[in-house]
């Protein structure tokens, strides 16, 4: 037996094998204590005239040239010692590829025998670990890629690495058991892990089939991001509320506070869906005119609380009769303009829904003020009296003396001095 260097660098014990010949003639010079050397070798390669010891510091010998062994890597720092023991160069008889030959096999015959597939002379430990697991029945991916190979090598010894079982609860049986939020063990649920889990987080990218599992349920819009606490108990199986969801739509199931809280005493329908989406309950697109009052202009932009009381949703004006029925609610505006006036109630001849101001109302129904004589006059121009359209003077304008006008009127029968007598002989304005 012989001393042999392993491939952490320790020294083990290990039988010398037989080394073939380098290819190259090999004669015997006597007594030489180094065996059957090249003749090509001269002594003084190595030694010098003064004496056999020490030998030189660099030997000319060409170790690459004469032998089927060349020195690469790790191995050109080497001592001759560190292989040929007992200074018999002839000996151990192996070649470059031979590597088990000095370092021992530390993993078990479970890796191919050539050791070059995975090292080199540079160093045995530089190795491209994650593509040589590539080819294992594992390749490693997500997490994996991040952990060291004891993590799941715990057993093995100096990288013996024999095979393990590949399934993940083989590994996983603890996170299965001890899972948050849903109790796999309760639910039966498959340990076959990647039916619902990747190999990157167990959590962010699991994909449990939550419609299966449910009866219908499929998880979308807000309830994607929910804790599986915010609907089962503690075991992950049984739901916190009383009734089970019929389907995805059957959010009274478990909204029924909810909708006591906000539409308690109203007749609102509880299928929610037809005014609020599931990814937010602000912003409903409840459809006002399926109840007979669309909500246009400037009725868009107001509040609820506008003309409801909350929460019941009670009008705080009579209803309105249809779309342009305004004095329902707008019974005080009316009052505050028109009183006395005897305009019509139908604002929307006059008014738009958009503002109050601007009004399109047709004087010229009445007296032509949009063109001739009497065009582009202001309302209080005639209409002395603020509110009351009914109330008008023609002698803001026609500001002639009385005496004047009696004169000039003298032969009309039943001329008086008064505005409303001009309106009625003169309706048009004119002469």
């Amino acid at each position: 037996m012989s001393r042999i260097w392993a491939a952490s660098g320790h020294l083990v014990v290990a039988a010398i094998l037989a080394w073939p010949a380098a290819g190259l003639a090999q004669e015997s010079n006597g007594d030489n204590p180094h065996g059957h050397l090249n003749a090509n070798i001269d002594c003084s390669a190595c030694h010098t005239a003064e004496a056999w010891k020490p030998a030189k510091a660099r030997p000319e010998f060409d170790h690459d040239e004469s032998t089927s062994f060349a020195l690469l890597g790790r191995h050109q720092d080497a001592r001759c010692t560190g292989c040929h023991f007992d200074l018999r160069f002839d000996k151990p008889q192996i070649t470059s590829l031979e590597c088990a030959a000095c370092h021992v096999d530390v993993h078990l015959g479970n890796f191919s025998n050539d050791c070059s597939s995975c090292h080199s002379t540079v160093s045995f430990n530089d190795i491209p670990g994650l593509s040589i697991h590539s080819t294992t029945s594992f390749p490693l991916t997500g997490s994996h890629i991040q952990i060291s190979c004891e993590s799941c090598h715990r057993d093995d010894q100096a990288g013996a690495f024999s095979t393990l079982d590949t399934d993940c609860y083989s590994c996983h049986e603890a996170d299965y058991s001890n899972a948050e939020g849903i109790d796999h063990v309760a639910l039966n649920l498959p340990t076959d892990c990647l039916q619902c889990h990747g190999t990157l987080v167990w959590h962010a990218d699991a994909t449990f089939d939550h419609v299966t599992a449910s009866g219908g349920f499929a998880l979308s819009g807000a309830h994607v991001a929910l804790s599986c606490s915010s609907c089962h108990d503690a075991s992950g199986t049984d739901l916190i509320f009383p009734t089970p969801p019929a389907g995805s739509n059957d959010c009274i199931a478990c909204h029924q506070d909810d909708y006591d809280r906000e539409h308690g005493g109203t007749a609102f329908p509880v299928t929610c869906r037809e005014c609020h989406t599931d990814v937010t309950w602000d912003g409903a697109r409840f459809d006002h005119a399926a109840v007979g009052f669309a909500l246009i202009g400037a009725h868009a932009a107001l509040e609820c609380e506008s003309c409801h009381r909350m929460p019941g949703l009670e009008l705080i004006y009579p209803p309105p009769s249809n779309q342009n029925d305004c004095v329902a609610c707008h019974q005080d505006d009316y009052d505050r303009v028109h009183t006395g006036s005897d305009f019509p109630l139908a604002c929307s001849e006059c008014h738009s829904t958009n503002t109050w101001d601007g009004a399109s109302f047709d004087h010229s129904r009445f007296f032509p003020i949009n063109t001739g004589p009497h065009g582009g006059a202001d309302c209080e121009t005639c209409h002395i009296q603020p509110g009351n359209f009914q109330v008008f003077s023609c002698f803001s304008c026609h500001q002639h003396s009385q005496d004047r006008m009696d004169r000039q009127h003298s032969d009309e029968n039943g001329y008086v001095y008064d505005s409303n007598a001009c309106y009625s002989c003169h309706p048009n304005g004119r002469s």
